[in-house]
């Protein structure tokens, strides 16, 4: 497997990887709402199954995240200002990863929150954040570069839609789980956009050499 297609294939493997994961871990949550619950909630504290779902299904999406943003790096040279979008892009996942790691009391909703439910959700805002930004810093370095796929503004009305979601998640409850999703795609799509602007940037590189 080359590079190239590396680069694309690692956020599709990412995001079907936590598509089943949750759908199969939803289906053992009695009565799981995708539409109003986070997805946190199934791997939360007093869950069946929460630390199962913690380390196999969360922890493992970004561990693909983490490499492609390592294979990312090394495809974009000494451009600093696609490694620093690349570097949020790294936080992101690491974020998520301490989220996993200190999961949120039991359904994520809890009247006194615990410490652990107060990191979890401090990280994975963080991570949305870092995220967006992330991609939005990379995607305009790819624009300089002229290895972009999105049009003109495309970049920052994904950076302002994604927004909006994440902002929806707190302040729509019963519509929560659903905007997160919603989040969470657009996030994976840009990946993979981003993915294949690396691998134009790649053969553009080697077509001037």
């Amino acid at each position: 497997m080359t590079k190239a297609s590396t680069l694309i294939l690692l956020p599709l493997l990412s995001f079907f990887w936590l598509v089943c994961g949750v759908l199969v871990a939803g289906s053992y949550y009695p009565d799981y709402s995708h539409l109003s619950q986070f997805m946190s909630a199934l791997g939360a504290t007093g869950t069946a199954h929460g630390a199962t779902v913690n380390l196999v299904v969360f922890a493992g999406a970004e561990l693909w995240v983490l490499l492609f943003v390592g294979l990312a790096v090394s495809a974009v040279g000494k451009d600093s200002l696609a490694i620093s979008g690349l570097s949020l892009i790294g936080l992101y996942a690491v974020l998520l990863l301490a989220a996993a790691y200190y999961p949120c009391d039991f359904e994520c909703r809890p009247e006194e929150p615990s410490s652990a439910h107060l990191i979890h959700v401090s990280a994975g805002f963080l991570a949305y954040v870092c995220g967006l930004v992330g991609l939005f810093v990379v995607s305009c370095a790819l624009k300089r570069r002229g290895s972009s796929l999105l049009p003109r503004g495309t970049a920052t009305g994904l950076l302002l839609i994604g927004a909006l979601l994440l902002a929806g998640t707190v302040q729509i409850e019963e519509f929560a789980g659903l905007l997160q999703r919603l989040l969470e795609v657009l996030i994976y799509l840009w990946l993979t956009l981003t993915g294949m602007a690396l691998v134009r940037a790649l053969r553009q590189s080697q077509q001037s050499t």
